[in-house]
């Protein structure tokens, strides 16, 4: 294995050496533990001792389709939403939302960093597809076809998470709108689609809180179902 440029760079950054064994993911679904052979200013030789497919990866593959807060809040969605587990990030552009098609495509090389970035400081092998802004309704076309299960967060009145789980699935759509929720279309749509409303209590949460919150309490909900503790 040969790693160049920014990848040699941050094996010297972190001050290995020769012989050292280190971390290295492809960002595809394969993690390896690398030993070095040989360093050079950019360019650094290893060979795999262990190959670990899926490495750091959830067995449930989340879409988050998340409303873009105002400034540059959505870059926290996308780094600390790659750490808990998120697979897909959905920037939305929605009724109450600030995003505009054409300043989503002058972040998206942003977007892509940090995530690249994010997954490999938090030991993941697959770092998340940042897809094109959409509107609420093509996302929601797009996700009723690929998802098992679809969550609208913040409804009022809505059934706390356990219950608005149906069960066992593989692919989980998770729906996060700005501040001030989606409006009553909106609404309408997802439920149209399928989404199962729900509500994590009492308290309101700023639009990119939501979004890396509930992507955990999902992710740990649904992986529950998935893996149940064996009987002792």
């Amino acid at each position: 294995m040969v790693l160049v440029d920014d990848e040699a760079h941050h094996v010297r950054v972190r001050r290995c050496q020769e012989g050292d064994v280190i971390d290295v993911i492809d960002g595809a679904g394969s993690g390896y533990l690398v030993r070095i052979l040989s360093m050079a200013p950019k360019r650094v030789q290893g060979e795999i001792i262990e190959h670990r497919p899926e490495w750091g990866e959830s067995p449930v593959r989340l879409h988050l389709a998340a409303a873009v807060p105002k400034g540059s809040r959505f870059d926290l969605v996308i780094e600390k939403g790659t750490e808990v587990g998120v697979a897909v990030i959905v920037p939305l552009l929605t009724e109450r939302g600030v995003l505009r098609p054409e300043a989503g495509g002058r972040r998206a090389d942003r977007w892509l960093r940090l995530a690249r970035a994010a997954a490999k400081q938090c030991g993941r092998s697959r770092v998340p597809q940042i897809m094109e802004p959409q509107t609420l309704s093509v996302a929601a076309d797009d996700l009723a076809r690929q998802c098992k299960c679809m969550l609208a967060a913040g409804a009022s009145g809505g059934r706390l998470l356990p219950q608005a789980m149906p069960g066992l699935t593989s692919s989980v759509a998770l729906f996060v709108g700005p501040e001030g929720g989606f409006d009553p279309a909106e609404w309408t749509c997802l439920l149209d689609h399928g989404a199962h409303p729900y509500t994590w209590g009492e308290r309101t949460l700023r639009a990119e809180t939501a979004a890396v919150v509930l992507s955990a309490l999902v992710l740990d909900a649904a992986n529950r179902i998935a893996t149940p503790e064996k009987e002792a």
